[in-house]
């Protein structure tokens, strides 16, 4: 059966984000996925007997003139970028409707939005969707620190979709710019959402020193393959066909995966007023009907108790008097624990 993935990434990610090296920039892990699994800078326009074909779509913001850009980053209106993208998606996977196929759908932050609505939105089954730190909200940022996610660009809440058979949600547990709060799964015995170290864009990628989101990007590799894809090794990516217009390339330096526990944890710093406005701690927990549960409990990755013991000043607060459970290396979930000092009993 003929494999079908669709990627799409984060806001105002795109392949030129290689080259800024300066401000420690790179591309996701979304389009790292992209080219493991074949992929390459553009589209293909018609239908291929390979036994799997990759699409990939850049974020929102990465289109049209730099104004219409920079409107669309910040505001993500639904008529825009949005549109143009899941029209895209929705139009090869079109060119497929007379074959047997088996999707498979990844994203990250808005991309992960668009990711969730597109396999709400098509009429086959999906085989897999692998999301990283869903940010649904569009038009201007919902600064409310009690509130979930305001006008989901996915559906009317953190259900999955009935045509899903499995998802994983990798979230980022040191995040707290509340423009980026997540937009969490509904509890689903089809889902495995966990938490990992770090912020943002150390969970989805897209930093020059990639190191903590290469853990996460790792774990999705394996989630991944358990599903079905077969994926390339970094060595063995064509990069000669990942040239853009301007004759710069992305290569193996770009795409390697060295994930590291004491990797750099790109946490924003503000000042004392700002910080109050825009900041918040992210609630470690699990949804169901849309609100935190009782009944259920967050898992972390080990790699959160892992970097605690080995990064001194790492203390993440999300963890403070917060119940979790463990995904341990051997893939068995510990059983439940109560705040940071347990992490540390655990050494």
């Amino acid at each position: 059966m003929k494999k079908l993935i669709f990627c799409f990434d984060g806001t105002c990610n795109d392949p030129t984000d290689f080259d800024d090296f300066v401000a420690d920039t790179s591309i996701t892990n979304i389009l790292k996925l992209h080219l493991l699994l074949g992929g390459t800078l553009v589209n293909e326009s018609n239908v291929n007997t390979a036994p799997q074909s990759s699409y990939y779509y850049s974020g929102v913001g990465t289109y049209g003139s730099w104004l219409s850009r920079a409107f669309n980053s910040v505001f993500a209106p639904e008529f825009a970028d949005i549109n143009t993208i899941l029209q895209q998606a929705k139009q090869d996977l079109a060119r497929y409707q007379n074959q047997e196929v088996e999707v498979f759908i990844f994203g990250f932050s808005r991309g992960a939005a668009l990711a969730r609505r597109f396999a709400a939105s098509i009429d086959v089954n999906v085989a897999f969707l692998g999301v990283f730190d869903t940010v649904a909200a569009i038009g201007l940022p919902d600064l409310s620190s009690n509130s979930r996610p305001a006008s989901d660009v996915v559906f009317e809440n953190g259900t999955l979709a009935s045509n899903v058979m499995q998802a994983v949600h990798l979230v980022a547990l040191d995040e707290k710019r509340l423009a980026f709060k997540p937009t969490l799964f509904n509890q689903d015995p089809r889902v495995l959402e966990v938490w990992f170290p770090g912020v943002h864009s150390d969970i989805g990628g897209g930093f020059w020193f990639d190191g903590l989101s290469d853990v996460s990007l790792a774990f999705m590799l394996q989630q991944a393959i358990k599903a079905g894809l077969v994926f390339y090794q970094p060595t063995d990516v064509n990069f000669t066909q990942l040239h853009d217009m301007h004759g710069l390339a992305i290569c193996l330096d770009d795409i390697d995966i060295v994930p590291l526990i004491d990797g750099v944890l790109h946490q924003q710093q503000r000042g004392h007023h700002l910080a109050t406005k825009t900041l918040a701690i992210r609630q470690l927990c699990v949804h169901e009907a849309d609100n935190p549960s009782n009944q259920h409990t967050a898992i972390i990755h080990h790699s959160v108790m892992d970097r605690l013991n080995q990064v001194i000043e790492y203390r993440p607060v999300s963890l403070r008097n917060s119940r979790f459970r463990i995904l341990e290396v051997s893939g068995t979930l510990s059983e439940e624990k109560i705040g940071i000092a347990a992490l540390r009993a655990q050494q």
